[in-house]
């Protein structure tokens, strides 16, 4: 029997090879795994390469910065002494099925809200790239969850017990201490977003829940415009409102323009915030610990926002918190003069 190939065969053999995706990097033995949003798929048993979204890595950064083969952020030089040189150098992604293939991860990681609509997009990009497609939750409530399923996932459970270790030391005695705050004795906390501090996000918007979470009182008393946020307010609603403390956003590793203009606008210097000296820009390092992105660093942001309200109250000794949070979630070693820096932008 003749076993070659006709030329044609050939050809049509080569050209199904090229237009396959790429066979994952990781142990050719693979199990089958649910995600979080109840999807299966096969995965190989060991993975060491990901390709994760933009809302989910800074979170598989304090995993394993290691696993990651792209960057979704740029960063300024204050923002990137505190990452890995080798993550820096990551090819930088825009997240489309062509850049994907390119990089060959064994495994897409992708953090959102579980819905329909995410559910529909995490499908179609694993039909287009020929690769798992894990869709994990961006809820802050599901963390633990996250962590527990991240680290048998990845095999890396000594390092995310070390981030659950964490949350029960430092988040959860504030969530639950903030239960017990008096209404009369709640600080009222408007935050300004925006070039000129005239945007915002009211109760109940993914991008001030801290504020509520640490026992304070949304200042804002307006809907919420969208999920990216940004509800425009009059400075006369916010003399209204006269809010006791004001927390002013940050960009991705820099200052934005906001607290200058609100230190020098004397429009602004009507209120009670700042009469009393109570206006604060919000630590930017090397990501916003409040918001943009809502991200892992809300959990550094509750115990500072804590004790920025109420240090009576909550008692924490946040220049320890502080370098834990580096060293945990970093992989980082801050120095105290580092520490007081990050606090003081």
């Amino acid at each position: 029997m003749n076993t070659f190939l006709t030329p044609l065969a050939a050809m049509l053999l080569l050209l199904t090879i090229s237009c396959s995706p790429p066979t994952p990097s990781g142990s050719t033995n693979a199990h089958t795994i649910t995600d979080m949003a109840k999807r299966s798929m096969s995965v190989p048993e060991t993975i060491t390469k990901v390709y994760v979204n933009r809302p989910g890595s800074i979170l598989l950064y304090a995993i394993d910065p290691e696993l990651i083969v792209n960057r979704s952020f740029n960063f300024t030089p204050e923002a990137a002494r505190f990452l890995s040189e080798d993550y820096l150098v990551l090819p930088h992604t825009e997240g489309s099925a062509e850049e994907i293939l390119k990089l060959a991860p064994d495994f897409i990681l992708t953090f959102f809200d579980i819905n329909a609509g995410s559910i529909d997009e995490a499908d179609k990009l694993a039909e287009k790239t020929g690769i798992p497609v894990y869709l994990a939750s961006l809820t802050l409530e599901d963390y633990p969850e996250v962590f527990r399923r991240l680290g048998r996932l990845l095999d890396r459970e000594e390092q995310t017990n070390r981030m659950q270790d964490f949350i029960d030391k430092h988040v959860n005695p504030v969530l639950e201490q903030a239960q017990s705050i008096d209404e009369q004795d709640k600080m009222s906390v408007y935050y300004a977003e925006g070039d000129r501090g005239l945007h915002t996000d009211p109760a109940g918007s993914l991008h001030s829940r801290l504020i509520t979470m640490t026992g304070g009182i949304n200042a804002a008393d307006i809907d919420a415009v969208s999920r990216k946020g940004l509800s425009e307010v009059s400075m006369e609603q916010l003399l209204m409102w006269d809010p006791d403390i004001v927390l002013v956003w940050a960009g991705l590793g820099k200052i934005t323009p906001t607290m200058e203009h609100i230190q020098n606008d004397p429009i602004w210097s009507r209120l009670r915030a700042a009469r009393n000296g109570r206006i604060y820009q919000i630590p930017y390092l090397p990501y916003g610990w409040f918001d943009r992105p809502a991200s892992i660093n809300r959990l550094l942001g509750i115990p500072w926002l804590a004790d920025l309200l109420y240090p009576d109250v909550y008692d924490i000794d946040i220049e320890a918190v502080v370098a834990e949070y580096f060293r945990v979630f970093y992989h980082y070693d801050l120095s105290g003069e580092e520490a007081q820096t990050l606090l003081n932008p």
